[in-house]
Order: C-alpha cells, then sequence, then structure tokens
C-alpha cells in the first residue's frame, strides 16, 4: 500500500486521477483521507451513542475522514456490516467503528446504531478489526472513521501485486506529473512508515546479532582453551588408558562429558533468566508475540552442538595421540 499528499490539482481532480491510475493498471483500489493511515491525525472526546454511560464523554476516540472504497483501499479487516457504498445516499453519514470501539461503547448490535458526533447525528454501518493506527507500542484508542469528501489530505492506493514495484510507482507518477505539474510526486509505502516506527528496535536486534557472535566466538575459543588445557594435564593418563585397550571413542567420551555437563548448567541458569529479560522487554508493546517453546529448544540444541564440535576436535586429538610418546619417561 502507498500514499501520497493531496496537494494542488490533486485535490480538484481526484476523480480523474482516481480514474486515470485505475486504468493503468498501477493500482486496484484508491481513496481520498484526511489523514495518514500510519499515524494518528485527529482525535476527539464528546461521542455520544444510546444508553451512554456517566463519565464517557471524556473517552478519547481517533479519527480518521474518508471517503469510497476505504476498506478495499486499506485492507482492513470487516466483521460486521459494509464499507461506504455509492449505492446507500446514507452513507454520505454513516460511520465505521473499530472493535475497541463497540467495546468501550457496549454496543451488542452496533450496525445501524444512532450516534453524535460534533453535533452531527451519524449512523454506524460497519465494524472493522482494530488496527494499529500509530503506535506499536501501546494499545490503540477506539476508531471512528466517517465519511468526507471535502477534507482530502492524502491519496491512499493499494498497488497492484501483478506488476513490479517500480512499474506501479513509474505509471502512477505520469498522471500525477500530468494533472498536478506544479508539485513534485511523493509517493510514501506505508510498510515503511511503519517500518521506521521500529527502528530502534532494528537497530537493536543488529546489534543483538552481532554481539552474540562475537560472545559465541569468544566462547568457543574460550572453550577450546580449556579443553586443549585439560588434554594436556591428562595425556599420561589417557596413554595409559589406550594402553589398557581404551578405544578412541571412549576417550573422546571421557573428556568430552565433563564440559557438556558444565555447558548443561549454564543453560540451567542461562534460559531462565533469558525467558524472563526477554518476556520483560516484550511487556513495552502493547501488540507482541510469545516466547515459543521451540525457540528456546533449538537454542539449547543449537549451543550443545556448537559446545560439541568446539569439543570434540580437541578431544580427537587428544584420543588419537600416541600413548608411547605420553609414557615413554614413565
Amino acid at each position: 500500500m502507498a500514499e501520497m499528499p493531496q496537494e494542488g490539482e490533486l485535490s480538484r481532480k481526484f476523480e480523474v486521477f482516481k480514474s486515470e491510475i485505475l486504468k493503468t493498471g498501477a493500482v486496484t483500489a484508491v481513496n481520498q483521507a484526511a489523514g495518514s493511515l500510519s499515524s494518528v491525525s485527529n482525535w476527539f472526546t464528546g461521542f455520544e451513542w444510546p444508553n451512554r454511560p456517566p463519565g464517557a464523554e471524556e473517552i478519547r476516540f481517533n479519527r480518521l475522514e474518508t471517503d469510497y472504497d476505504f476498506v478495499k483501499t486499506s485492507g482492513v479487516e470487516l466483521v460486521a456490516g459494509r464499507d461506504f457504498s455509492r449505492d446507500f445516499a446514507s452513507d454520505m453519514e454513516g460511520v465505521l467503528l473499530s472493535n475497541s470501539a463497540v467495546k468501550v461503547m457496549n454496543l451488542q448490535n452496533p450496525v445501524g446504531t444512532r450516534v453524535n458526533l460534533n453535533g452531527k447525528d451519524l449512523h454506524v454501518i460497519g465494524v472493522f478489526k482494530d488496527i494499529i493506527w500509530d503506535s506499536p507500542y501501546h494499545a490503540e484508542r477506539p476508531m471512528v472513521i466517517n465519511f468526507n469528501r471535502d477534507k482530502g489530505a492524502r491519496i491512499n492506493m493499494r498497488l497492484n501485486p501483478a506488476n513490479s514495484l517500480s512499474r506501479n510507482v513509474e505509471l502512477i507518477s505520469a498522471v500525477a506529473k500530468r494533472l498536478n505539474p506544479a508539485y513534485p510526486v511523493d509517493i510514501k509505502f506505508v510498510d515503511n512508515l511503519y517500518a521506521q516506527k521500529l527502528q530502534s528496535e532494528k537497530i537493536l536486534g543488529i546489534l543483538a546479532n552481532l554481539f552474540g557472535s562475537i560472545a559465541i566466538l569468544i566462547s568457543c575459543m574460550g572453550l577450546y582453551g580449556l579443553v586443549a588445557y585439560s588434554a594436556e594435564q591428562r595425556t599420561k593418563e589417557f596413554g595409559v588408558r589406550r594402553v589398557l585397550g581404551a578405544s578412541v571413542s571412549n576417550i573422546m567420551r571421557l573428556l568430552s562429558v565433563s564440559f557438556l555437563k558444565m555447558v548443561f548448567i549454564a543453560a540451567c541458569i542461562g534460559v531462565p533468566l533469558a525467558y524472563y529479560l526477554m518476556n520483560k522487554w516484550l511487556t513495552n508493546f502493547e501488540f507482541r508475540t510469545s516466547i515459543s517453546l521451540t525457540v528456546i529448544s533449538i537454542a539449547i540444541a543449537g549451543t550443545t552442538i556448537i559446545a560439541f564440535l568446539t569439543v570434540s576436535f580437541q578431544a580427537y586429538k587428544a584420543a588419537k595421540a600416541n600413548p608411547v610418546e605420553a609414557l615413554k619417561y614413565e
């Protein structure tokens, strides 16, 4: 999905612009709105509805004014009712409510309910699932979308997935330049606008991966050195065991098990701590995932495999050493 400012001639010639970019095949749906779908630009209090409880006039509602084809363009999911339609003249006094709005208003059958917005009588024509309109960190306020064709500020476009992104932009830009030559074409992608809100988390993820990789490398080097030192200290012991008939695998197991036990103990300490800290970090987000046991299992398995490979290399060298060399001075 993309958006662009409705400036200059695009305000007066919106229907022409909409018709022409639809003909090019660059978009599958277009509509205009008073604000961006990536950030809250308007909120209000004093919304009125039947049986409104005392004090409810202070509830804040996010508000977006838009026109036809909002649902088709934005991709919001209707759970009841319908979108604004040219087939119903009464839709010019219609509103769409979010699930959270229906909940705070305690409406059992919201579609058809009469409401009052800033002194204007309106009626509910549809209900849609809550969307992240502004911040991914906090729950969105209840949202009201009302019909208004006179307050266009942004043009929203659902791009045609059958074309390449560059081709869609090229076709839209050509029409915009022809109809509105005095203004530059400023097309922005909604997913990029949302991604900017999570830029700090993206940087945190990159740094976590970088320093995590460095920590793993240093740990492997330390473990390798520790195994090498232990093998050196037990060279004569391994020599005696080999002379008495111990196999290479027996020697490797003898050296590896003690270190893998330490890895297991470290996992028992580290996993609960990491789980606690990750859950605490996730509480910063109202919309968040849960930490899967599969992820934890993969992390433990990965750690064990890396440690095993690190230990095994040095253990194999120690086990394959000639026992005569270790015992010739004894």
